[in-house]
């Protein structure tokens, strides 16, 4: 059974980069849906994925647990979608 995005989330943030991935790759269609329901444009909404995924690679470390890892992300995405 694949560990749940909690694990995953505190894995990555401790320098797992296995669970990073497993992150990325379990979401990477969600963050990219969101982002073309923002910015419109397909273009545009694939570099805003790219913005949202390195910014959920470099702020793992952020992510405290105190709401679902979907929440934060999806927080994450909006935020580069919008930029």
């Amino acid at each position: 059974m694949p560990d749940d995005d909690a694990t995953l989330a505190r894995r990555a943030a401790g320098g797992d980069r296995r669970a990073l991935e497993g992150l990325l790759d379990r979401h990477a269609d969600r963050v990219h849906a969101i982002c073309r329901r923002i910015v419109g444009d397909p273009d545009d909404a694939l570099d805003a994925t790219q913005e949202a995924l390195i910014a959920v690679t470099r702020g793992i470390g952020r992510f405290d647990g105190r709401s679902a890892f979907t929440t934060w992300l999806y927080r994450v995405a909006t935020n580069a979608a919008l930029d």
